[in-house]
């Protein structure tokens, strides 16, 4: 329990905006990335895991959500989740958001897909173990994953 409790608290910290700060000027938080390999990458799906670098990154968003970002090449594919809504299994320490959209970006504006249905899972990249993110998403433009292991090292921020 105390593992799943430490990862709903990581994520919501995440996730949720900072408050009491009204006088200072806002600042975006940082980019946490993680180190590993992507195991799994498909794209409108199309299976891009060749192109997938092997980090992943996660960004709080304001208003309790959180985007899980992979790398083609240049292209970043990203997957929000609504961190409201998050639940977790204490037996395996693996948490879940609802993906509520994909963001694919290869310019400058992204192109933003609602999903469907999907679910990103992760675990506590901070336990000094190798974590995951899996995430899935099903949009108009077809089917959208995800799948990365760390390697067990903590995530630095960018």
């Amino acid at each position: 329990m105390k593992k799943l409790s430490l990862i709903a608290t990581a994520a919501l910290m995440l996730a949720l905006p900072a408050v009491g700060h009204a006088q200072q000027k806002p600042t975006a938080p940082p980019v946490m990335v993680s180190a590993g390999k992507c195991d799994k990458l498909v794209v409108a799906g199309k299976d891009a895991t060749k192109q997938c670098k092997n980090e992943v990154a996660s960004a709080p968003l304001p208003g309790g959500v959180v985007m899980f970002i992979f790398t083609q090449g240049k292209t970043l594919i990203g997957f929000t989740g609504d961190a409201t809504k998050l639940a977790g299994d204490t037996k395996t320490g693996i948490a879940g958001v609802p993906v509520v959209e994909v963001s694919v970006r290869s310019g400058k504006e992204p192109k933003v897909l609602k999903a469907k249905s999907g679910v990103c899972k992760f675990s506590d990249p901070y336990s000094g173990k190798p974590a995951i993110v899996s995430c899935t998403a099903d949009t108009a433009e077809g089917r959208f994953t995800g799948s990365f292991k760390s390697n067990g090292k903590a995530p630095q921020a960018r």
